[in-house]
């Protein structure tokens, strides 16, 4: 995740005033003194800035709890506002929870009267900064944690966020940054490690930035360094425990990606690129390096799925940077040459397609959509939904239309065009307008601007023999509420020996199409690999937990024949859910209903549910059976001692919604499943063993009854 979340504070700005006008960067070189004991901060900025921007910076932002002064002569500095919340720039705290935690000063800059040309502003200022670490969101698998800014003995984090440094404007930035610390820490920031020595029994510390950026990062603490050179670029691991042989792996997977984004998009924009542990679970990309949590770099699997990822960022987003107040298209861009390339190459697109898709379906309603150059970031599974997948989808259909060859020389239009700008919607379009030479303003119009999704269906479907081969004719719909689509659908018809695949023009919202083929088609089916972004019909994808997770009604029936104990940890569980969620949570015990609700997503909590038959049943098409001391799952036997299960099945009385089993066999595993669960959105059934506790089995059921395969 691109580390960014401070720019909402400027969004109010934006609007206000348009798009901001590019000057020359404002460079600060910076000589500051951590302690992180007394969690102060010390600092000594130089401020040089350009004769251009003398007019638009009569004042500077800095935080609330920092004293500040000038040491220019015949420049002075006065307080103008104090306190100064998100709120007061138009800013809604529900998208922003961390707004309550920080306030910035306004100061007035006082020049003297002869002043002309670049000017020199020398500021220092110091104070405490400690804003505790708070969980953002439990509501969707993406949930973390954050603070905007803190020193403490455990590390420093300090960014944009954090209004640690004076805050001028929203124009682009360029900075040396020295750093004094306690003997045994290091920092780490953007840009290029130029000093790195003890002295008087203290760590001294240069990072240079020449390269333009919008914030500047302090990270500290007790690192243990690692770094090799991988062509023009240093690769380096900054680990607080140190592990020669971890470090090795992500040296060598930045070399590895290093090399084919740099054939992809273009070289590689710094000179480093670091992986820093930090002291919270984080996913954050910066420029130059990442910063993720201890227990996320030990996960193998990371390697190749949020590593790539936030070394990608380093040309979305933080090279290239974003305009936000056309909309963040980074995420999407980077999802898709990232997460979605990695699972292509290993044969799992089609798959990877699907879950977004999936995705958007379950938690995206008319209620909580909307376009995406209103994404700015995600904050629960609906805004991820279009902001990540969605635009990962629009890529994905740019590529199908235009081909490998096309697709590749607009990225790489792109970003030599806008590298160390900031860039929006309309610049890709350029992008791809120039290397395609085709006009692509209504493909961006319909999927950046619109709300919405297609949503296709297939109907009279029939061959006829002619002479020379067979004739099949059929039927698309689009059967969402709104105007139609302009779509370029896959088709794939099924031969005796062979499979064709041809795509049709779409633009209205029935049309009937006509194929020839040589021999007697025996199947079609409409986009079968998921190259369109749309809604998807329920019986596209298996019946799984996300429905539940996004659902707007919620009812949660306890076992009225378990034991008090038993039922006291599943209503401690239920109830836990409940709180903060938007979902609106209804707790009864089974015996309360004969038969299921059909306005309702329903969990069935436990082994004995009166209404458990009703999971017997859903899964009788999947291959999977409950008995009294186990789980199959095709071939895949789970007892039921000492573990627990999460099995999601199609409503009866609603097709599209779905009932959801959970049972443990032990109560000190709820709390685990309470924090675990929302992480396992995509999969129809789950097991996991032990009070922890750890997940053993995982699946997706098969999807049956497609409406668009005939």
């Amino acid at each position: 995740m691109l580390k960014y979340w401070f720019i909402f504070l400027l969004i109010f700005l934006y609007s206000c005033a348009g798009k901001v006008e590019e000057f020359k960067p404002i460079h600060h070189n910076l000589s500051v003194t951590i302690n992180p004991a007394e969690k102060f901060i010390e600092a000594r900025d130089t401020v040089t800035i350009s004769a251009d921007q003398l007019k638009s910076f009569p004042h500077f932002l800095l935080h609330s709890n920092l004293t500040v002064s000038s040491e220019t002569p015949g420049i002075t500095i006065t307080q103008e506002e104090s306190e100064i919340k998100a709120k007061d720039f138009g800013m809604d705290k529900e998208d922003f929870e961390l707004s309550s935690d920080i306030s910035q000063t306004k100061y007035s800059v006082h020049l003297a009267d002869q002043a002309q040309g670049e000017v020199t502003l020398i500021l220092k200022f110091s104070g405490k900064i400690n804003h505790p670490i708070k969980n953002i969101s439990e509501e969707y698998a993406r949930g973390f944690s954050q603070t905007p800014g803190i020193i403490c003995e455990k590390g420093v984090y300090l960014g944009g966020s954090t209004y640690w440094l004076p805050w001028f404007n929203d124009n682009l930035i360029t900075f040396n940054l020295n750093v004094v610390c306690p003997e045994t820490w290091d920092v780490v920031s953007q840009g290029k490690q130029t000093l790195h020595k003890i002295k008087d029994n203290q760590r001294h510390v240069r990072w240079e930035s020449p390269e333009p950026m919008d914030e500047v990062f302090l990270i500290a603490a007790e690192f243990t360094e690692y770094k090799r050179s991988v062509g023009a670029v240093t690769a380096m691991a900054f680990l607080r425990t140190p592990d020669e042989n971890m470090a090795n792996k992500y040296l060598e997977t930045t070399a590895q990606y290093l090399e084919m984004y740099r054939q992809l998009i273009g070289p590689f924009p710094y000179s480093k690129f670091a992986l820093i542990e930090n002291f919270w679970e984080t996913g954050y990309g910066m420029p130059s390096f990442t910063l993720l949590g201890p227990r996320i770099i030990r996960f193998p699997f990371i390697l190749h799925s949020s590593y790539p990822h936030e070394l990608l960022h380093n040309w979305w987003g933080n090279s290239v940077f974003v305009d936000y107040s056309e909309g963040n298209w980074c995420e999407g861009s980077t999802v898709y040459m990232a997460d979605h390339l990695i699972k292509e190459q290993r044969g799992q697109g089609a798959e990877y397609r699907r879950s977004s898709l999936q995705g958007y379906t379950d938690y995206v309603n008319e209620n909580n959509d909307f376009p995406l150059a209103k994404f700015i970031s995600r904050s629960d599974a609906a805004t991820s939904a279009v902001g990540y997948s969605k635009a990962m989808m629009m890529w994905n259909m740019m590529r199908e239309d235009i081909g490998d060859d096309l697709f590749i020389k607009g990225i790489q239009t792109f970003y030599r065009d806008n590298k160390f700008k900031r860039a929006s919607y309309d610049n890709i379009r350029q992008a791809f307008e120039s290397a395609a030479d085709q006009d692509f303003k209504p493909f961006f119009d319909q999927w950046v601007k619109r709300t919405g999704a297609p949503e296709l269906r297939l109907s009279d479907v029939k061959v006829d023999s002619e002479k020379d081969g067979w004739r099949l004719y059929f039927k698309l719909s689009q059967i969402q509420a709104d105007d139609a689509y302009h779509l370029n659908i896959p088709i794939a018809v099924y031969l005796k020996d062979e499979a064709k695949i041809h795509k049709v023009e779409m633009t209205q919202k029935e049309q009937t199409y006509q194929l020839t083929f040589p021999s007697r088609p025996l199947r079609i089916d409409v986009d079968p690999q998921f190259n369109l972004f749309r809604r998807l019909h329920y019986n596209e994808i298996p019946p799984s937990l996300s429905k539940i997770l996004g659902a707007k009604e919620i009812l949660i029936l306890l076992p009225s024949k378990a034991d008090t104990k038993r039922i006291d940890s599943y209503k401690q569980l239920a109830e836990k859910w409940s709180k903060g969620k938007s979902s609106k949570i209804e707790i009864r015990f089974d015996n309360e209903f004969k038969e299921m609700p059909a306005d309702k997503m329903v969990w069935l909590f436990g082994w004995d549910n009166l209404h458990s038959s009703l999971i017997e049943k859903g899964i009788e098409n999947y291959d999977a059976e409950i008995s009294d001391k186990s789980v199959r799952f095709s071939n895949t036997i789970v007892k039921k001692e000492n573990n627990s299960f999460v099995i999601s099945v199609r409503h009866p009385k609603n097709p599209n919604s779905v009932l959801v089993w959970l049972a443990a066999d032990i109560d000190e595993a709820m709390p685990g499943l309470a924090r675990k669960l929302p992480h396992y959105g995509k999969y129809s059934y789950l097991a996991f063993e032990g009070a922890e506790p750890s997940n053993i089995a995982k699946g997706q059921w098969p999807a049956v009854h497609s409406p668009l395969t005939s």
